[in-house]
């Protein structure tokens, strides 16, 4: 399941950030969720995390973190979110939640689960205990059934950016914990460090 040995996965800053987000609008034009010159809101609020591949470092993949009050995050923005659910986010600090999002990568590369191991443990390391994300209902229910991702559905479901989605939120605590009992190879592959985390955390 590793990838790291064809690709590297890392957060994004500089130039390889400027590299992210030019993807991401690639991407996103291409798929017709953006126009063309189109302005990103949340890109000045966004942490982005990245893949490269191995031999020629070219960017092949994007995530990111977008960290804003809970009522400017696009998901809270743009579908209705129930009362309860609302009410439960809004009892966290700012600090403990960021919305996931721009979620996007080339043909061909599988770094997916690269990208979301990346973003996770930026999260944990951080202190973010929750992500709000928006997902199609494809998407959704593919994860739910391959990956056992508990997903916790917080508002109405509508068309968002082209497609059917579903507003979610995902306790990262209680994500590992159903992963360590469902899926322990997965859970395993999301919790080890990187070789070259590793090193980090022996120069500390």
């Amino acid at each position: 399941m590793s990838q790291e040995n064809v690709y590297h996965f890392s957060l994004a800053t500089g130039r390889l950030k400027e590299q992210a987000i030019q993807l991401h609008h690639e991407r996103y034009v291409e798929v017709g969720f953006f126009e063309k010159n189109e302005t990103d809101p949340y890109q000045n609020f966004s942490t982005y995390f990245t893949s490269q591949t191995g031999d020629d470092s070219k960017v092949v993949g994007v995530i990111r973190l977008i960290s804003k009050k809970l009522d400017e995050l696009p998901t809270i923005q743009n579908f209705t979110i129930y009362d309860i659910e609302k009410a439960r986010l809004h009892q966290l600090d700012k600090t403990r939640y960021a919305e996931i999002s721009a979620f996007t990568k080339m043909p061909q590369h599988d770094v997916g689960l690269g990208l979301i191991k990346t973003a996770l443990q930026y999260s944990l390391d951080c202190g973010i205990s929750h992500w709000i994300c928006c997902i199609d209902e494809r998407a959704y229910n593919y994860m739910h059934r391959m990956f056992k991702f508990p997903f916790k559905t917080v508002g109405v479901t509508q068309v968002y950016l082209g497609s059917i989605s579903i507003p979610c939120t995902l306790n990262l605590k209680e994500c590992l914990d159903t992963l360590q009992e469902t899926r322990p190879q997965l859970y395993d592959y999301l919790t080890t460090l990187s070789e070259e985390k590793k090193q980090l955390e022996v120069v500390r």
